[in-house]
């Protein structure tokens, strides 16, 4: 059995590595669990359904970094997300 890169090579562009899991030391107590957060959005006045819509800059901010590093490695064509 070929690894997936090896088996689509000829339409493979590039191929990014990084971390898919980060491990984190340390907690926040206070948002550690299903009440903690529902608690800290309620006081921060957020909605818990508005959760994508919060992360939304996040996930654009870690997109535009990518295609960043790609292009200063002189990788063409722009990440599949």
């Amino acid at each position: 059995m070929q690894i997936l890169t090896e088996t689509y090579k000829e339409k493979i562009s590039f191929t990014l590595s990084c971390y898919d899991r980060l491990l984190i030391s340390g907690s926040l107590p206070e948002i550690s669990y299903a009440q903690g957060i529902t608690s800290y959005y309620y006081a921060n006045q957020l909605r818990i359904f508005d959760y994508a819509k919060f992360a939304e800059p996040y996930k654009e901010k870690i997109r535009s970094n990518a295609e960043r590093i790609a292009r200063e490695q002189g990788k063409r064509g722009k990440p599949q997300f």
